[in-house]
């Protein structure tokens, strides 16, 4: 800029000096001398404009170059700061787990039975966090390993198992049992374990027929895989007073339809002859109705007894597997895949029916997928099979209690968080059918049961009674058994 002006100065001078060596200057030289002045002036003013522009543009230039080298280093910040905190992310680092209380050879544990601890390498820890799961949960010997993992860290523990008490069957006295008439209908087929939904459709119907008058068949709901539901509404219907009776809503715990079946047969048989405590069976069941359902779970048990070919629609069928290599995947099982349906509890699409109702179903983790078994569905009452026993209790006027019937270990279990006054009614229709059955009290089962909803929702005494003594499915050497304990429980419920 300093240069530009310099030569300017330098044309003016040399002009002006011409000028006054011309003694005369006439006007043209005078106005050729101010345009010319001019001209050098305003090139002087657009050189020097240039100038600045140009300046301020490489201003401009060197601040933008500078803010784009702050956000460089900003992000660049940013990223460490991400990258450090990925790289300092606590990680599992052990686990350690127990079960307290008293239990028993053949229970099976639930997740509330367990405290796991979840110890980071932060130091930080978890008490029962959501996602972990142990595996095996039935108790089938004095001392048992059981696996309990989360995430990809896992831990052994051993749990004590007592034996159960000795069975000793209330034997009936002369006094409260007369012996009933064996000159009737017999249709339920006791010489098999294997005894399966067609079959029990077939008796159903057969029963019906011949005793039109205290025995309504009805449907109360639809499979997945197109079975019927059916509900028995036995005695006197109009009655103001109702018992519940379920039966196999675990499906490799069949016999228990077989065993309500039976007692189905038997009352209808001797309703005119048999007596129970000085009364009569038809003065019993005229002011008391039972409300039977006899397979709770028809999918699942076909699945138990006959395998795939049990399913009929062919997308629940090629599921079973799938489910079955998920199980396998997260340690869930070691059987083959014939054993493994064959120790099936829960329904057609892997929903454990006992899991599926609505207190305490939020804390029921055992599985987050389809299972043979613990999976409680993606809500409660998610199933057709749960529906269908809401509807029916929802539908009974007195509903005096509700017995499910389960297997397998020869105990009752009563307790599901009620309050007084119903802790102790409950507790005392505990006692009465372990004083018949010789079958031993037993505390809390599990949550999302069908219990807990009867307890808890609809404030009905209810209890669940686990036949058997060995593993299910239960084996017909069996049954001789659960028929002597079994065989006046229905008419003495009515007298509670």
């Amino acid at each position: 800029m300093k240069k530009h002006r310099l030569i300017a100065y330098i044309l003016v001078a040399a002009m002006l000096a011409a000028g006054c060596n011309a003694k005369s200057a006439d006007t043209n030289e005078t106005s050729t001398e101010a345009v010319t002045e001019t001209e050098i002036s305003s090139e002087y003013e657009e050189t020097e404009e240039e100038t600045k522009s140009q300046t301020e543009m490489e201003e401009s230039e060197e601040e933008a170059a500078e803010d784009e080298t702050e956000e460089t280093e900003e992000t660049t910040e940013e990223t460490t700061e991400e990258s450090t905190e990925e790289e300092t992310e606590a990680i599992v680092q052990s686990v350690s787990a127990s079960v307290d209380g008293t239990h028993y050879i053949g229970e099976t544990l639930t997740g509330s039975d367990f405290t796991v601890t979840v110890t980071f390498s932060d130091g930080s820890t978890l008490t029962n966090p959501e996602g972990w799961a142990a595996v095996p949960l039935e108790l089938t010997s004095e001392n048992n390993v059981i696996t309990v993992c989360y995430e990809s860290v896992s831990t052994t523990i051993e749990v004590s198992a007592e034996t159960a008490p000795e069975t000793t069957t209330a034997a009936p006295t002369t006094s409260a049992v007369t012996t009933a008439s064996t000159s009737y209908l017999q249709v339920v087929d006791t010489s098999t374990a294997l005894y399966t939904y067609d079959s029990m459709v077939e008796d159903l119907n057969q029963l019906a027929a011949a005793y039109p008058d205290i025995i309504d068949l009805e449907s109360a709901g639809t499979t997945a895989d197109g079975r019927t539901i059916y509900v028995v509404y036995f005695g006197n219907r109009s009655a103001s007073r109702q018992i519940f009776i379920c039966a196999a809503t675990h499906a490799r715990e069949y016999m228990t339809s077989q065993l309500v079946m039976k007692q189905l047969e038997f009352y209808s048989g001797n309703y005119d002859t048999g007596t129970y405590n000085g009364r009569s069976f038809r003065d019993i069941f005229t002011e008391t109705c039972f409300v039977v359902v006899p397979m709770v779970n028809p999918d699942g048990v076909s699945i138990s007894q006959l395998g795939e070919a049990g399913i009929r629609d062919e997308s629940l069928r090629a599921n079973l597997y799938s489910i079955y290599q998920n199980d396998v995947a997260n340690g869930y099982t070691t059987y083959d895949y014939a054993y493994y349906l064959v120790r099936w509890k829960a329904n057609a699409r892997g929903v454990d029916i006992n899991r599926n109702f609505s207190p305490g179903w939020e804390s029921v983790t055992d599985r987050s997928a389809p299972s043979s078994t613990f999976y409680k569905g993606t809500e409660p009452g998610s199933e057709a099979e749960t529906q269908a026993l809401m509807n029916l209790v929802n539908s009974m006027s007195n509903p005096l209690m509700v017995i499910s019937y389960h297997s397998y270990g020869n105990l009752v279990y009563w307790q599901y968080g009620q309050a007084e006054p119903l802790w102790s009614a409950n507790q005392n229709l505990a006692q009465n059918i372990s004083n018949m059955t010789g079958q031993y009290l037993a505390g809390y089962s599990n949550e999302a049961g069908f219990s807990n909803w009867c307890i808890q929702v609809k404030g009905i005494r209810s209890v669940t009674v686990e036949t058997g003594t060995v593993e299910c499915p239960l084996p017909i050497s069996q049954f001789s058994l659960l028929w002597s304990q079994y065989q006046y429980v229905w008419p003495m419920l009515a007298g509670l």
